[in-house]
């Protein structure tokens, strides 16, 4: 049960970042609130299971320093190959452990070093053995989407589902799990990043930086301002980053400056 104190904070702050967010977009748009909307509902859903492994694989090889080592975007024909169009079944008959799918990488990709043990290609390799595991277990996208669904009674299961991808998937963190799930267009998943967290914590909204905390305090803010919790994530996320990317203009990163709005107000 959330106190009426942080029901009526969550409201406030959320009607202020989506002013705060709509009066940045005005000065670009005469119509900042069909602009905005056109990136709370920029996703695409995914059309089979395939998809969504190629969509996991992307996700987890965009993590930190993985963007750069693995290079997901530049290798991508290649690494459909490899991993045989992201079919789990296929991946382990073919490979059956990390360290053949790391000796494959080995081959494709001259500059590979795994002289380091743990290094980020050993991890990418081991990851993709224990996802297709996994994921291996559903027949199709109708089963894995019922298995999804299953977790959207209330803010606890929502928040079971990303920590039993963590438990269940080696190197695959909470918040990375969350991300994976709503790109998926699972909408009541946000991902609690380093902005988010700075955000929910330093306005009170939280009082943990905990990624499963801010998690549950993004869920609950969606709850009592009546849209999905994908819609707070991504007008925070637009406020931090300033990237409109469907328009090509930059409004530059505000999250410091909405911090100081929200405490100075408070």
């Amino acid at each position: 049960m959330i106190d009426s104190q942080l029901k009526d904070k969550y409201i406030l702050v959320y009607s202020k970042a989506k002013a705060f967010i709509l009066e940045r977009i005005s000065k670009h748009f005469p119509n900042p609130q069909e602009i905005l909307d056109k990136y709370i509902y920029d996703q695409s859903k995914y059309e089979s299971l395939n998809d969504a492994n190629q969509r996991l694989v992307e996700s987890m090889s965009n993590r930190n320093m993985m963007a750069s080592v693995i290079a997901f975007g530049r290798r991508k024909s290649e690494m459909n190959t490899i991993l045989l169009d992201y079919n789990p079944e296929k991946i382990l008959a073919i490979y059956w452990d990390w360290n053949n799918l790391l000796n494959e990488f080995v081959k494709h990709f001259d500059s590979i070093d795994v002289s380091r043990k743990g290094n980020l290609w050993q991890q990418f390799a081991d990851w993709i053995i224990s996802w297709s595991k996994f994921m291996s277990v559903f027949k199709n996208k109708e089963e894995f989407d019922t298995f999804v669904k299953r977790f959207s009674l209330n803010t606890y299961t929502k928040a079971s589902l990303p920590m039993l991808l963590e438990k269940e998937i080696k190197w695959f963190w909470f918040a990375l799990a969350c991300d994976f799930l709503k790109e998926l267009w699972y909408r009541d998943y946000p991902k609690p990043d380093v902005h988010l967290i700075e955000i929910f914590y330093q306005t009170g909204l939280c009082d943990s930086k905990v990624p499963y905390d801010v998690y549950k305090s993004i869920v609950e803010m969606s709850e009592v301002v009546w849209v999905d919790a994908y819609t707070v994530d991504k007008i925070f996320w637009l406020i931090w980053s300033g990237r409109m990317y469907l328009d090509n203009i930059a409004l530059w990163q505000n999250r410091d400056k909405f911090i100081s709005l929200i405490n100075i107000n408070a």
